[in-house]
């Protein structure tokens, strides 16, 4: 008997035990996963971007690091992740380091990052950032195109980009580039600035920072022809893409959002640069790129820094690279490079 009262005890409680929980699991819902949110088309294979990478980005001297003026000075992490910065003088070199995949960034040519792309280097065009730093100055009175026949001009880098772009403008406005005019090409643009000084040389195309050291350093010099106006007078575009940002396709595709916070940084350095022009200049003097701060500072007005996002900039890209083509078609790897060459964001 008193075994069967506790087996009815235990029963009873049991039961108590039992329809006591069923209002709360009746009453309380699992909360569904919080979810993070993930910008790319494959979620499947995308590692967590939170997690800490290393990555490195490469920019040519120049008017090229002056846009980057901010984040080489600041180093900020993106996503946690730190950044290698280099600063390149060559072209040459900077490519090796492209192909050979050391690159994650890299700050270059537009034309070369074309001609990349068209030998299969898996890089994209992600914005474009120098607008042109081209313009012709002389220590003589020079009347617009139709002054420059008969004359000197002394300029740099025979066949590449401002040699092809000053040629085009000479024959746009009515001269012959092998008749009309004499080019002399020197090796760098520290010797042609330092040629235009001493005034062995009267007429030179110059670009920024270098044109500006001229005007400061041999006050005769004065500019005659603005070659990023001459472009939008002959073209209709409003300037060429001189430089470009290129970013390769494994961090495209892995890292989404750790791409749209670099772009973020890339376009806030070249507003601080344009908008904080003293700060900058000082700044710019400690990237060792041969820049004192002032003519770093006063350079920053003609060195036409704008962030313009690939999709945005690629009808003034491919005019551009079209024009090149037709001077030289090797300068570009051959053709235009198709829509895929651009980043979609």
């Amino acid at each position: 008997m008193k075994k069967i009262t506790a087996l009815i005890l235990i029963v009873a409680l049991f039961t108590l035990m039992f329809t006591g929980c069923i209002p709360k699991a009746q009453t309380e819902q699992p909360k569904p996963e919080k979810k993070l949110e993930d910008k790319s088309e494959n979620k499947e294979d995308i590692p967590e971007e939170t997690e800490k990478i290393a990555l490195r980005s490469v920019v040519l001297s120049g008017t090229t690091a002056m846009s980057m003026a901010k984040i080489l000075k600041e180093k900020p992490a993106i996503f946690k992740s730190e950044i290698e910065h280099e600063i390149i003088k060559a072209p040459d070199l900077m490519a090796a380091k492209i192909i050979s995949g050391e690159a994650d960034f890299a700050v270059i040519p537009t034309n070369l990052a074309a001609k990349l792309y068209n030998k299969g280097v898996p890089y994209k065009l992600a914005a474009s950032t120098v607008w042109g730093v081209l313009y012709v100055t002389s220590s003589e009175n020079i009347d617009g195109w139709e002054g420059l026949k008969g004359k000197e001009i002394y300029t740099i880098g025979k066949g590449l980009t401002p040699d092809i772009l000053f040629r085009y403008l000479l024959k746009e406005n009515g001269l012959d580039p092998e008749k009309d005019v004499k080019l002399i090409y020197l090796p760098s643009p520290q010797e042609l600035a330092q040629t235009l000084i001493s005034e062995k040389g009267k007429v030179g195309i110059v670009p920024e920072p270098m044109l500006t050291a001229v005007l400061m350093k041999n006050q005769n010099f004065n500019i005659y022809i603005d070659l990023q106006e001459e472009w939008k007078k002959t073209t209709g575009i409003d300037s060429y893409p001189q430089t470009s940002l290129i970013i390769k396709n494994e961090i495209i595709e892995k890292y989404p959002n750790i791409i749209d916070e670099f772009l973020t940084k890339y376009e806030e350095s070249i507003n601080w640069v344009n908008e904080n022009k003293a700060d900058a200049g000082e700044v710019i003097e400690t990237l060792n790129i041969g820049l004192k701060a002032k003519i770093a500072e006063k350079s920053i007005p003609g060195s036409n820094l704008k962030y313009v996002d690939a999709q945005e900039a690629r009808p003034a890209v491919e005019k551009f690279l079209k024009v090149l083509m037709d001077f030289s078609a090797d300068s570009i790897g051959g053709k235009l490079p198709d829509e895929n060459f651009y980043l979609q964001r």
